[in-house]
């Protein structure tokens, strides 16, 4: 009998960034050690051209039979007059809308991924953190931009998640209908959105999400040590990351598939980008 435990990977993608997505997708497959564990992918589909899946399709197929991938399919007129720029394009902003593409489903929780991430441990163990009390799930962002100071949110704290990597509770997220609300926000605050989606987001979840180890969303302020821990405890935590990075977030404009582009842990990404079906990008 197959008991499988499903895990539900979810990214948001266009054709330009499929091949670093493969690269992730290839990181998580290759790290996994529990054999019981099924990944369903899901790539919410901006335009991706029909090589570039077939190209992800044979990167996760050759892996194992029992993993799946699916193209999802949003409505793009919630992001009409959304905030972008050459860094945050509007395909940011659909993890807004991505549960509500699982309502009517028995996905009660999923794992959204940036692309420009690779995962260097098995990740079941994120997957395992228990957020049924909670909405999400997330990692502090390593910036310490006092956001939610600065678009005038009262909080309980400052705390302020990098929604790179959010493990989303869906049913609570539907329930609650946070969608609805962040984009509210959004069509309500233009002038206050610096970092675009993810203010949004915090400003409607600020104080009901659970903290995660930053090692589970390295991102390159830690590694290229460009920020100042506010305490020994962020410390600690950030000499742990550099040790061991779980998942690194290449965040910021420099990516490491730029061949002009000096990156911390580049070598890594070059690593899984040369397992996958595409040709290398650099």
């Amino acid at each position: 009998m197959n008991t499988k435990e499903k895990m539900h990977i979810v990214a948001s993608c266009n054709t330009q960034f499929v091949p670093h997505l493969a690269a992730l997708f290839v990181s998580i497959l290759d790290n996994c050690k529990k054999k019981e564990y099924k990944f369903n992918f899901f790539v919410v589909d901006d335009s991706i051209e029909e090589e570039s899946k077939e190209l992800l399709r044979s990167t996760v197929n050759k892996y194992s039979a029992y993993h799946s991938l699916q193209f999802l399919e949003l409505d793009k007129s919630y992001f009409t007059n959304v905030v972008i720029s050459d860094r945050i394009p509007e395909t940011a902003y659909y993890r807004i809308k991505i549960p509500e593409l699982f309502r009517g489903t028995t996905i009660d929780k999923i794992l959204y991924l940036d692309c420009d991430m690779i995962a260097l441990t098995d990740i079941t163990q994120l997957w395992q953190t228990d957020i049924t009390q909670h909405l999400l799930a997330a990692v502090e962002d390593a910036g310490f931009h006092q956001r939610l100071e600065k678009m005038e949110i009262e909080s309980l704290t400052n705390r302020y998640f990098n929604s790179g990597l959010m493990l989303i509770n869906v049913k609570r997220w539907l329930n609650e209908g946070i969608s609805d609300k962040v984009l509210d926000f959004i069509r309500n605050n233009p002038t206050k959105l610096c970092y675009h989606d993810q203010d949004a987001l915090n400003a409607v979840l600020h104080d009901r999400w659970v903290s995660l180890h930053p090692k589970w969303n390295a991102q390159r302020y830690i590694l290229a040590h460009e920020t100042t821990p506010p305490n020994l405890v962020y410390e600690r935590a950030y000499q742990e990351v550099r040790q061991a990075p779980h998942i690194i977030h290449y965040t910021g404009h420099a990516k490491p598939w730029n061949e002009e582009s000096n990156v911390p842990a580049r070598t890594l990404y070059k690593k899984y980008s040369r397992m996958t079906d595409f040709k290398e990008s650099s």
